[in-house]
C-alpha cells in the first residue's frame, strides 16, 4: 500500500515521566474524493529505555470507520496506515505544537526527540 494519502502528523498534548509519555494529537489523511480528513489519535511514546524508542497510538472506532469510508479500504488496511504514521513519527516526521504543550520538565520529549 502506497502511503501518499497521509499529510502532517501533529503532537498536541505531551505528558510524562523519565522515558515514557502519553500524547495526543491528529493526522491528516487525503480522501479518495480529494477532500482531507482529520484523524485524532491517542497514545504512548517510549524513549530507548528497554527495547529502543516506540510509540503506539490509537484512533476511536469512529474514526476507524472514518478511515475506512475515506480510503474504502479494510479494517486491517487501516492497522497498516497506522503503523505508517507511528513510523514517521518515530523517524520525528511530525509537528510538535509546542505552544500548546505545558512542559513538565526541562526536556518535554525526553529521549523521544523531533526532526528539525
Amino acid at each position: 500500500m502506497a502511503f501518499d494519502e497521509i499529510g502532517e502528523i501533529h503532537v498536541t498534548f505531551l505528558a510524562g515521566l523519565g522515558a515514557s509519555y502519553r500524547m495526543s494529537g491528529y493526522f491528516l489523511l487525503s480522501s479518495l474524493e480529494g477532500k482531507v480528513v482529520k484523524v485524532n489519535f491517542k497514545g504512548l511514546a517510549f524513549g530507548g529505555h528497554y527495547g529502543g524508542h516506540n510509540v503506539n497510538i490509537e484512533v476511536s472506532r469512529r474514526a476507524r470507520k472514518n478511515i475506512t469510508i475515506a480510503r474504502s479500504c479494510k479494517d486491517s488496511d487501516v492497522d497498516e496506515i497506522l503503523s505508517e504514521v507511528q513510523r514517521r513519527m518515530l523517524n520525528g516526521e511530525m509537528i510538535v505544537e509546542y505552544d500548546r504543550i505545558k512542559p513538565e520538565s526541562p526536556e518535554p520529549l525526553g529521549n523521544l526527540g523531533t526532526r528539525d
